[in-house]
C-alpha cells in the first residue's frame, strides 16, 4: 500500500471528536483507526506499539542516537460530518473549477491559494463531508515514511518515538500524553499545510464561556420588568472591539470568537475563544470582558453575570528556543529537498504547544493540505510525498 492509498484509507474512517463527551477519547469511533495503527505499526516493524486505555498509540522503531518524535492526531473536526467521506483525485489540475457536488464547488476565485497547485494531482471531497487531511495527511506521512525504512533496511537511521493522539481538535490531544511512554529527545507534530513550513510559533488560547440570568416576566406584561438574557448577551458583544475578530485578523494578529449561544430569555450561554500570540495582548482581552461585564452588572442589578476564563494552552515560541535543535534539523532536511524554509505562525492550537511546554519541544511541520474544517478541504500529493521524504532526511543519521 503506496502512502496515498493509506491516507484515503484513513479518510474513510470516521474519526471526528465530540466537544461535550467528557471521556477520553472523546468517541469510541477513534478507536477505530487508533487500532488498526496499532497493527499496522506492529507490521513495519515498531513491535511494541500500543493503545492505551486513554486511546493514545504509542510505539518505537529502534535505531542509533537521538530520539526523535513523530506526532500526528487521529480525529477531526466538528465543522463539518466526516461520515461517509468519498474521497477522489483530480489528476493534473489545471486551474478550472472542480465541482465536487451539484452544491458545491472549489474554485480558484473564493481559494486563490489552488494557483500553487497547478500541474499537481489533488484529493479533494464530494462536498458532503471535510476530507479530514487534519490530520489524517499527518499520520500517513509518518507510516510513509517508517514504511520506506522497512524496506531499506541499509539506511541508517535515529530512534523513532511515534504517537497519535486523540481528541486535538477540541484541545484534549494531550490532556493524558505521557512524555515516558513516548520517550523522545524532541519530537514534531505534522499537522500544518506546506511543506517547506516550519511552526513554532502558535496562539496562546483562552476558553471563555458566559452565563446569564435575565429576568424572566410573561411579555405581556413584561413592560418595565422583563429582562431579556439572550438581548444582555447581544449587548456583551456589541461592548467588544468591534474589529477584534477572525474577520479582520491575520498574520500575528489576534482575536474574540464567538463559537456559540444557546437558551432563552430566563438563562442564556455563550461560548468564546480569546487568541493572541502575544500573551500580554490575550490577557488583556480577557480583561476587556471583565470590565464589560462589571458595567451590565452595575446596569442591570436584578440579573446575574457568571464569566469563566480558562487557559487553554501556550505559544510554544519560548520553549524551541531554549531548544532550537528540532528547528534546526527540520530547516536542513526541508533545504535537502530543495525548498526554502518558511518559520510560519500557526493561527491556531497544536498538540505540540503542551507538548513542549510539558518538556518536549515539539514544533510542527506541514501536510501538503489546505482549507481544513470543511468540505472544500483539500491535499496536494506531491506535496505530501515531499513531506514523506522531509521525515525521512529528518531521522536519517
Amino acid at each position: 500500500m503506496n502512502a496515498i492509498d493509506r491516507f484515503i484509507e484513513y479518510a474513510k474512517i470516521n474519526t471526528q471528536s465530540d466537544d461535550k463527551s467528557e471521556t477520553s477519547p472523546s468517541t469510541k469511533c477513534q478507536l477505530d483507526l487508533s487500532t488498526l495503527l496499532v497493527k499496522q505499526l506492529k507490521e513495519l516493524g515498531l513491535k511494541d506499539a500500543i493503545l492505551d486505555e486513554f486511546g493514545v498509540v504509542y510505539a518505537h522503531l529502534p535505531g542509533e542516537g537521538e530520539k526523535i518524535g513523530l506526532n500526528a492526531h487521529v480525529d477531526t473536526a466538528l465543522e463539518v460530518t466526516d461520515i461517509g467521506v468519498n474521497p477522489r483525485i483530480i489528476n493534473n489540475y489545471n486551474g478550472e473549477d472542480i465541482i465536487l457536488n451539484d452544491k458545491y464547488t472549489l474554485s480558484m476565485t473564493h481559494f486563490p491559494s489552488l494557483k500553487n497547485h497547478l500541474c499537481h494531482d489533488l484529493v479533494v471531497t464530494d462536498g458532503n463531508t471535510l476530507l479530514g487531511a487534519d490530520d489524517k495527511a499527518g499520520i500517513a506521512i509518518i507510516m510513509g515514511a517508517l514504511s520506506y525504512l522497512k524496506e531499506h533496511p541499509e539506511i541508517k537511521h535515529h530512534n523513532i518515538s511515534v504517537s497519535f493522539t486523540p481528541d486535538e481538535e477540541i484541545g484534549r490531544g494531550t490532556a493524558h500524553f505521557d512524555l515516558k511512554k513516548m520517550d523522545a529527545d524532541y519530537a514534531y507534530t505534522l499537522d500544518g499545510s506546506a511543506p517547506n513550513g516550519v511552526d513554532y510559533q502558535n496562539f496562546n488560547a483562552q476558553a471563555v464561556v458566559l452565563n446569564v440570568e435575565g429576568v424572566s416576566v410573561h411579555p405581556g406584561e413584561g413592560k418595565g420588568k422583563l429582562i431579556n438574557a439572550l438581548l444582555l448577551i447581544n449587548e456583551f458583544i456589541n461592548a467588544l472591539p468591534k474589529h477584534d475578530n477572525p474577520y479582520h485578523s491575520d498574520f500575528n494578529e489576534g482575536y474574540w470568537h464567538i463559537n456559540d449561544i444557546y437558551g432563552n430569555s430566563e438563562k442564556a450561554t455563550a461560548e468564546f475563544i480569546l487568541r493572541d500570540f502575544d500573551k500580554k495582548k490575550l490577557d488583556k482581552r480577557a480583561s476587556i470582558m471583565r470590565n464589560v461585564i462589571a458595567k451590565l452588572t452595575k446596569k442591570y442589578p436584578h440579573c446575574h453575570f457568571d464569566l469563566n476564563i480558562r487557559d487553554q494552552y501556550e505559544n510554544m515560541e519560548p520553549f524551541v528556543k531554549k531548544d532550537p535543535r528540532p528547528l534546526i534539523k527540520a530547516d536542513e532536511a526541508i533545504k535537502k529537498n530543495g525548498l526554502t524554509p518558511v518559520h510560519t505562525h500557526i493561527r491556531g492550537g497544536t498538540d505540540g504547544a503542551t507538548m513542549s511546554k510539558m518538556g518536549l519541544v515539539t514544533p510542527n511541520l506541514g501536510t501538503g493540505s489546505y482549507n481544513h474544517h470543511g468540505r472544500f478541504e483539500y491535499l496536494d500529493i506531491q506535496e505530501f510525498n515531499k513531506l514523506i521524504d522531509i521525515v525521512i532526511d529528518i531521522v536519517k543519521i
